[in-house]
């Protein structure tokens, strides 16, 4: 692993955001301006980039390696709600803020990283496997994920609000990878052009949001630290220790390992703004989990693999 990369990787991620930090600060862009440009990402840019990672999979892909990917992302989604609970009964969470800190240790950031940092870690081979980790992130995220986020909970998931752009777009790809279907070439690059531009414009939205609260409250808020620590560390370290014993491959084994170890997934605060939930608390919680993975992701990397 060239751990410039994964460095390199986080530090330009970083100097986005600070983009969008400044842009709100220079009243360039405004909060309103970052609650339509999250509904563009999440309406548009992410549905376009998950059917274009699928589209391009490799052809010499082992098809059991995929389905094993496939039932751990399943597993890991069913299993992950329990241990979210468990972790924020751990840190004494206050009841109005359980829902946003279980959202935050279930989905991590998975496609806007993941994929980048996979393929600093593993190769460009590698981005696919994640792929089909992000689908399911997509389909739970899109359903679990908006009944937590939203005020209505459970009511929020009525056929208008269940069939998002991001939902259609994971059954599509799912349907995709079932069937071994191709975009043509023109098709996907468009969409892949689109796609690619979700990163830059996801953390752009953050820094806007971060704009829009204290700077010194986001390092006040003691009770990410530890946190970070058991979602960061123990959760990873946990996982490896139960998964080796059932994955032979050290190729999938550490590519769901550091899928594990991401931080808070962007969609947080994209949500937040969405349903009106606490946008301070998830942009606090992006901030702080992405800017401690510039050195919690090496060391699992290096203790582990």
């Amino acid at each position: 692993m060239d751990i410039t990369v994964v460095i390199s990787q986080m530090i330009q991620l970083f100097l986005i955001l600070t983009l969008g930090y400044i842009s709100a600060k220079t009243k360039v862009t405004n909060q309103k301006f970052g609650i339509q440009l999250s509904n563009f990402i999440l309406s548009i840019t992410i549905p376009c980039m998950m059917i274009a990672s699928v589209a391009t999979m490799p052809s010499n892909s082992d098809k059991n390696d995929i389905v094993l990917m496939f039932i751990i992302s399943v597993l890991f989604y069913i299993i992950m709600p329990v241990v979210a609970y468990l972790i924020i009964r751990i840190l004494g969470v206050k009841k109005e803020e359980r829902n946003l800190y279980m959202y935050m240790t279930i989905w991590s950031n998975v496609g806007f990283m993941g994929f980048p940092v996979i393929a600093s870690i593993f190769g460009e081979g590698a981005i696919f496997y994640a792929t089909i980790f992000n689908l399911i992130f997509n389909v739970s995220n899109f359903t679990l994920g908006i009944m937590l986020m939203s005020k209505e909970g459970k009511n929020a998931l009525n056929l208008k609000n269940f069939l998002t752009p991001g939902m259609v777009a994971s059954l599509i790809a799912v349907a995709m990878v079932a069937a071994n279907i191709h975009l043509p070439d023109i098709l996907n690059n468009t969409v892949k052009t689109v796609g690619d531009t979700t990163t830059p414009l996801a953390m752009i939205v953050i820094g806007i949001s971060l704009a829009g609260i204290s700077i010194k409250s986001v390092f006040t808020e003691l009770r990410l630290y530890p946190y970070v620590i058991i979602k960061q560390i123990l959760l990873p370290g946990a996982a490896w220790l139960i998964l080796k014993n059932f994955i032979a491959s050290p190729y999938i084994l550490g590519i769901v390992i550091i899928i594990i170890a991401m931080p808070v997934a962007t969609s947080a605060v994209l949500f937040a703004n969405k349903y009106d939930n606490n946008v301070a608390l998830a942009t606090k919680g992006v901030f702080i989990t992405t800017l401690a993975s510039i050195v919690t992701i090496p060391i699992i990397s290096y203790l582990l693999f």
